[in-house]
């Protein structure tokens, strides 16, 4: 999907408010599988390939409720705890991890929105942070893009691991 076909999908929704920002925040999740495989893409290229990791599903997400006329920005937390879950067939323990997410200003409220987890909504988000929150800025971009790459290269070489020692306990 073509970021510019998921707006107007936005568009023709018929929602507003809160439930446009969910139904955007749904739309990223649903459309961008998390993926370390993908790290050099730029975040509308992610989208349109359907996977990424935080930075480009909420680069997206953000890009998506601003052209929709959310006041919406990209923050980031170099510690963040997160929960267990799934990637690829194998459980990833609870683990802590920087992040990138929206803060959505909305009805005189500021809340986090985060399309990383289809059960988050507008202020519920799936982790916690322990490190203070700050605007994304060049700096961290710059430092994000490379960065993550390594650490997502390293991720996905470990979980590959696990992968294949899981099939050939089976066997």
């Amino acid at each position: 999907m073509e970021i510019k076909e998921a707006i107007e999908q936005c568009e023709k929704s018929g929602l507003e408010g809160i439930e446009l920002i969910e139904y955007a925040q749904r739309l990223v999740n649903s459309n961008m599988k998390y993926s370390y495989t993908n790290s050099f893409d730029f975040p509308l290229r992610a989208f349109q390939k359907g996977r990424g990791y935080c930075w480009q599903q909420a680069s997206a997400l953000n890009y998506i409720l601003r052209k929709l006329g959310f006041e919406s920005k990209l923050v980031y937390s170099t510690k963040n705890i997160i929960p267990e879950g799934e990637y690829n067939g194998v459980i990833v323990k609870e683990h802590i991890s920087g992040h990138v997410w929206c803060k959505v200003h909305y009805g005189g409220m500021e809340k986090d929105v985060c399309p990383r987890n289809v059960n988050n909504r507008f202020g519920k988000v799936h982790f916690k942070t322990v490190s203070k929150v700050r605007s994304w800025n060049i700096f961290i971009c710059f430092f994000s893009y490379w960065g993550s790459a390594a650490v997502n290269s390293k991720r996905f070489k470990e979980l590959k691991k696990i992968k294949k020692f899981m099939i050939n306990a089976k066997e």
